[in-house]
């Protein structure tokens, strides 16, 4: 089998309900959808989520450029597409960075691979280790009434873990929300909050000091991604626990964050790793460290999420823990897709979500189909199709 094809589409998802932060406010995702095509029929699919660039510097633009100007020619054209290890290795070697759009190829290698022999991406993976994936729900920055609501109505749908993002200016501010909402939910609900690396030294010392009251399971990030050591001096100075995430990038991030005793759990984005094998390497480190995983993901629709799900429920360390919803629930504003079907995801029957859980594909390679008919209305204003 050959590659003989790559389609690149940048897309534009409306989001039901705009989801704030406190680097931007997202009215849509703006993703880019792959089709790799080949020479026996097969074509494998990915979607990137949401390009941010303040995130991994990745754009739908640049995305699109890296793949069709310098991975289709050097790597992709004419390689048997079962030689993921292979295209995974050149394509680090050709380019540095650019992970999101490393991780687009290697979602869909993966599926085609799985379409080929018949079997479900997570088999690729190393089997199924649960049935289901656990997951909390993210909460956007929203006003304290509102973030209060939302927190009350996903706890009713099954979710037992709240992560709020810390979006405002004001630190009094969110301190008043975080305090709300614990509150609210009461204290059998573990919280955690996202700071993004927005927080310096001193501020994120105080603010941890009076957030202990909430009890949060632990503080997602609260120094920029660059000072690892600030992390661990301050890991020492209090009781909560500290993930890193934008400072837990590469391999060699994980490194040294395990070395200098910097945080007590990682965060992981498949994109940010570089897809579903480089994936795979991350959270073995981890859990050679014996440090908590957690996955996030780039609010993408169910194909994205699919992708996410066979990894998760595949590898034995990722699945004991709890991660956050992948994807399609706030595309749609929805919290499960039995009582409130989706039907116009790019996917076109997204993953089933239930009770606070994400279940398997259980189709050939990531198991979803792209919702063709809904492409034409998606594509991204100014922006085109690329076909090499």
């Amino acid at each position: 089998m050959k590659i003989t094809r790559i389609e690149l589409l940048p897309l534009s998802s409306p989001l039901k309900h705009i989801f704030k932060m406190r680097e931007e406010t997202l009215s849509s995702i703006d993703s880019v959808v792959i089709r790799i095509h080949t020479d026996e029929g097969i074509v494998g699919i990915g979607d990137t989520g949401n390009t941010s660039p303040w995130y991994r510097g990745e754009t739908q633009d640049s995305i699109m450029a890296i793949i069709a100007k310098v991975f289709a020619p050097e790597i992709l054209l004419g390689q048997d597409p079962f030689e993921i290890e292979k295209i995974v290795a050149r394509m680090d070697f050709l380019a540095r960075d650019n992970h999101q759009a490393k991780a687009l190829v290697d979602y869909a290698l993966h599926d085609i691979k799985g379409k080929a022999l018949g079997v479900p991406a997570y088999q690729l993976l190393g089997g199924k280790s649960v049935e289901k994936v656990r997951l909390g729900w993210v909460m956007s920055a929203d006003q304290i009434d509102e973030a209060v609501a939302m927190a009350q109505s996903a706890v009713n749908e099954g979710f037992d873990l709240l992560k709020l993002k810390t979006g405002g200016v004001d630190l009094n501010e969110d301190i008043r929300m975080i305090t709300a909402v614990r509150e609210a939910v009461g204290p059998d609900i573990e919280m955690f909050i996202d700071v993004n690396g927005h927080w310096h030294y001193e501020t994120a010392l105080k603010a941890i000091r009076k957030l202990e009251p909430c009890n949060l399971a632990f503080i997602e990030q609260p120094l920029p991604y660059w000072d690892i050591d600030g992390m661990a001096r301050l890991r020492g100075q209090v009781a909560t626990p500290i993930y890193a995430d934008e400072s837990a990038q590469d391999l060699w991030d994980l490194n040294n964050i395990i070395r200098k005793d910097a945080a007590d759990g990682l965060m992981i984005k498949v994109p940010k790793a570089g897809g579903l094998l480089k994936s795979q390497r991350w959270i073995a480190l981890a859990s050679a460290a014996g440090l908590p995983v957690m996955c996030g993901c780039m609010g993408g629709s169910g194909i994205e999420a699919a992708a996410y799900t066979h990894l998760l429920a595949a590898n034995e360390w990722a699945s004991r823990f709890r991660h956050e919803n992948l994807g399609p629930l706030h595309i749609h504003d929805v919290f499960n897709t039995v009582d409130q079907p989706i039907t116009d995801d790019l996917a076109r029957v997204v993953p089933r979500y239930q009770g606070g859980y994400a279940y398997l594909p259980e189709g050939p390679g990531l198991g979803v189909e792209l919702n063709e008919d809904l492409v034409p209305e998606r594509i991204t204003r100014g922006m085109s199709p690329v076909s090499v």
